[in-house]
């Protein structure tokens, strides 16, 4: 356990309060734009202090959080853990996170002891390119810092903490559907059709679909890393790319500039983990929107492993108020997507499972 904590300290910033049960931290980091502190980080560092409340041979395999209010940048952040249940093979935590008394967001999370099964199934990974091929050939690829270096510093005075890269990519789909979708939103295809001399301008088959696929990883070697801090990174890292899928086809393609966003804020976050995995190697990301109405949108993704094992589902709501650029047009009609149920695929992947 003194190795999960200390790993918790150094690549979450949490510390123990003099009160049982309790952790808090200065770090706390607002993208830019946003109207409170990265939904991922609260997740992550919720998750991060439940887990120091458990005997480590118990594994999260899933959490269910809301967000209630925006978290301030210059006010620490209190996680507030109730031990709820500790049994033989599962065991349950209700995390608060507070600022200044009030309360910013909740968790309920639930841990196993690892069981075997002796039956299984899951969906396919989708049919991409290379991580690698997809990094060097897309327009949508980066590597980021996942907290900003100064503020840690400035948080945590002369302590030493590591700080980890994140790298991203849009994954290149072979699915030519699906490709011409995620082409429409490469900004050289933007900038082709809309500015210039001559623009293009899209067409009216130019629909970007509510479906989108990343492909993800810490670039920094963690071989040391307790299986626990995988998680708590997965967590952190699968609050990213997920609302903007509901935006996909009300913002992109024939539509343009047409919309404007006026807020935009995630209202809850599940995550279910499913099998293990390595968040220093290459992850991908399937998202999908399958409702946006009465300024909501719904989003679920599965994360697969480069063997192509799912290891973990999400999903999120959130809410998203927009404006038409031109109020004197007529409101667009409510877009309809067809879903494929699903068929057997009597694929290799079994032989890994």
């Amino acid at each position: 356990m003194e190795i999960i904590k200390a790993q918790i300290h150094k690549y979450f910033y949490l510390k123990e309060h003099e009160e049982k049960d309790v952790f808090f931290t200065n770090v706390i980091w607002i993208p830019k734009g946003a109207r409170g502190v990265f939904g991922g980080q609260v997740v992550a560092q919720a998750l991060a202090a439940a887990i120091l409340t458990v005997s480590p041979e118990f594994i999260v395999h899933s959490l269910h959080s809301y967000f209630l209010l925006a978290g301030k940048q210059n006010e620490p952040i209190y996680y507030h853990v109730e031990r709820i249940r500790d049994g033989r093979s599962f065991s349950s935590r209700t995390v608060l996170a507070k600022q200044k008394g009030r309360i910013i967001f909740s968790m309920s999370c639930s841990f196993q002891v690892i069981e075997s099964s002796n039956i299984e199934h899951q969906f396919s990974i989708p049919q991409t390119e290379s991580p690698e091929y997809s990094f060097d050939k897309t327009e949508l690829s980066r590597v980021n810092q996942i907290f900003n270096s100064s503020l840690i510093n400035s948080a945590q005075g002369s302590d030493s903490y590591d700080n980890l890269e994140l790298a991203t990519c849009m994954a290149i789909p072979k699915n030519k559907d699906i490709r011409k979708s995620t082409n429409l939103m490469e900004p050289s295809v933007i900038s082709a059709k809309t500015r210039g001399k001559n623009p293009q301008g899209f067409k009216e088959d130019d629909i970007v679909l509510p479906y989108n696929i990343w492909w993800f990883k810490i670039t920094n070697n963690l071989d040391e890393l307790m299986p626990q801090l995988h998680q708590c990174l997965l967590a952190y890292i699968t609050d990213h790319r997920l609302l903007s899928t509901v935006n996909h086809p009300h913002f992109y393609g024939k539509n343009y500039g047409k919309n404007k966003i006026d807020m935009m804020v995630s209202l809850d976050h599940a995550v279910w983990f499913h099998s293990d995995f390595r968040i220093d190697k290459w992850l991908i990301y399937e998202l999908e929107s399958p409702r946006f109405a009465l300024n909501k949108g719904l989003v679920f993704g599965r994360v697969y492993d480069h063997r192509g094992i799912m290891v973990a589902s999400v999903s999120q709501e959130g809410l998203i108020r927009s404006s038409p650029i031109n109020p004197n047009e007529p409101p667009p009609k409510p877009m309809i997507f067809t879903s494929t149920p699903p068929q057997f695929s009597n694929s290799k992947l079994a032989s890994k499972l």
